[in-house]
Parts: C-alpha cells; sequence; structure tokens
C-alpha cells in the first residue's frame, strides 16, 4: 500500500514517491480562460457545423445582408463619413464572398475552430502545445478571409481588430506558460 500524505499547501493527497514541490494546482485563471474559451469556439463551431452542412443563406438572407449595408452607407454619409464608405463596401465584398463559398468557408472555419478547441483543452491538461495550437487557431481565423477574397478587398480594420483580440488572448493565456510542461 502507498503512504500518501495531505499536502496543504496543494491541497490533495501526494504519494510518497511524489514532491510536494513537484506538483502544483492548475492555476484558476486558466481554468477561466479554458471556460470562457470553450463557450466561445463552441457557439461558433455549431454555427460552423451547420453552415458546412448545408444551412446555406437563402435569397432573402442575402437581400436583408444588401439593405443592411446600404442602410450603414446611407448612415455614414448622413453623417457626413463618406469616406468610409470604402470599408462598407469592402465588408459587402467579404459578405458576398463568404455567401458564395458558404460551405467551404465554413468548412475552414470549423477546423480552425477545432484546432483551437484541441489546444484549450492541451492547456488545460497542462500541455505547452496546447498554446502554440492557440496561436495557430487565432491567426487562422485571422487569415481566413484572405482565402477567399482578394487582399485589396479585405478592410484593414477587420486584419488589425482580428490580431488585436487574438493576441490579447494569447497574451491572457501566455501569463499561464510557466504552469504548462513540454
Amino acid at each position: 500500500m502507498i503512504d500518501r500524505k495531505f499536502s496543504e499547501e496543494e491541497g490533495h493527497f501526494l504519494n510518497e514517491e511524489q514532491d510536494v514541490n513537484t506538483i502544483s494546482k492548475r492555476p484558476v485563471f486558466l481554468l477561466v480562460l479554458v471556460i470562457l474559451s470553450s463557450i466561445n469556439i463552441g457557439i461558433s463551431s455549431i454555427g460552423a457545423l451547420s453552415g458546412m452542412l448545408g444551412a446555406k443563406p437563402d435569397k432573402a438572407m442575402i437581400k436583408s445582408a444588401k439593405l443592411d449595408f446600404a442602410n450603414m452607407r446611407e448612415q455614414l454619409d448622413k453623417a457626413n463619413a463618406a469616406d468610409f464608405i470604402y470599408i462598407i463596401d469592402q465588408m459587402e465584398g467579404v459578405t458576398d464572398n463568404m455567401f458564395k463559398h458558404f460551405q467551404q468557408y465554413n468548412s475552414f472555419q470549423f477546423l480552425i475552430l477545432v484546432l483551437g478547441l484541441t489546444g484549450v483543452i492541451l492547456m488545460y491538461r497542462g500541455k505547452k502545445l496546447g498554446f502554440h495550437f492557440y496561436i495557430l487557431y487565432s491567426l487562422g481565423l485571422v487569415v481566413l478571409p484572405y482565402f477567399f477574397n482578394p487582399i485589396t478587398g479585405i478592410p484593414t480594420i477587420l486584419t488589425i481588430v482580428g490580431i488585436i483580440y487574438g493576441g490579447v488572448w494569447v497574451w491572457l493565456y501566455s501569463r499561464n506558460l510557466n504552469w504548462l510542461k513540454d
């Protein structure tokens, strides 16, 4: 029978072969990030999976999107911000191309989301490889529109916001790198 003792510092029982200094608890901050990321990736995966399996946009949805873009142009024009209408035009082009390649776009997005979820699970288990998967996931979501649109057709602001958003999450996860092992 293995002799077990309780470590108050670590909050769990240790075998006699285990040293208190070699075992550390999972950081609470990592757990919070894992939960938030899992919710985000899970919801996004449902949408991507339904788009991948055939829930194509119908004519009414496409018409609604075109009307929304027309309304945005009108609002910018009324606000004397006509200089920004080109961004709306680019976003409409991105949306049109996404609609044209709906299943392929959602298939690639789903694969990127699976990569992200794999990274989150590996980090939860204490594997540093998960952090690298998460970086690839974050970059993958930023470059995905470039597979279906010309470079000049994508608003720069879309790429900048994507990089900043993904970068913040990567930075937050990097706060736990000292706990992750190879």
